[in-house]
């Protein structure tokens, strides 16, 4: 099978949501009690960034590296592409969760096209949401070399998600791993057939007949 790797595309999207506080006209003159003003609530995002960048502040960083491939029907290595990695929200992992189960439960037959541009545009739109919330220097991009190894440096203590996708020319296999960073580094982090998130024909590709 001749597959070739490529990085999932770095897209903006989604315009982020704003928060109006309105005062209480008049209060003072008809002795109607202010409204007072409530306090705004972090965003799942907002939260993540903020615990991401105190680690790093702290020095409380490890180093990821692993590898990617898959095995069926031939071994083929994740070879010359790219991995992401994302904070982690668990937003995003619940809206993630549906796609995952769809594929399993269709006996992980590649799926159509459209499901993998919907995974495309959660991720495109978490990435968004995360630069907006002042952690764009914490998403991180590593190359794979011909062997499918990747390493990523410095990052810091906390939930990330490993993302990157594989094509061949009838479908996209499609990874988002969840990666909790602790106290030490950890072992090697192994892409492969058995933590896919799905896999999607290629637009035109027809279904595999059942």
């Amino acid at each position: 099978m001749n597959t070739r790797s490529r990085g999932w595309l770095k897209m903006a999207a989604l315009a982020p949501f704003l928060v109006g506080l309105a005062a209480c006209a008049g209060a003072a003159t008809t002795g109607t009690p202010a409204v007072k003003e409530q306090p705004v609530t972090e965003s799942p995002v907002q939260r993540a960034v903020k615990e991401l960048l105190a680690n790093q502040a702290a020095g409380r960083v490890r180093t990821l590296s692993g590898a990617g491939f898959v095995t069926a029907p031939v071994a083929v290595p994740l070879a010359n592409g790219e991995v992401s990695l994302l904070p982690l929200t668990p937003d995003l992992e619940a809206a993630l969760a549906p796609l995952a189960r769809r594929w399993l439960a269709g006996r992980r037959q590649p799926l159509p096209f459209e499901v993998f541009q919907t995974a495309f545009l959660h991720l495109t739109a978490h990435r968004v949401a995360v630069g907006r919330a002042g952690g764009e220097a914490l998403i991180r991009f590593a190359p794979t070399d011909d062997k499918g190894r990747f390493s990523f440096q410095q990052v810091p203590e906390g939930g990330w998600l490993l993302v990157a996708d594989m094509s061949s020319p009838v479908s996209t296999l499609l990874w988002a791993v969840p990666v909790e960073v602790g106290t030490t580094d950890s072992p090697p982090l192994f892409l492969v057939d058995g933590n896919l998130l799905l896999e999607a024909r290629k637009p035109d590709t027809p279904a595999p007949a059942r």
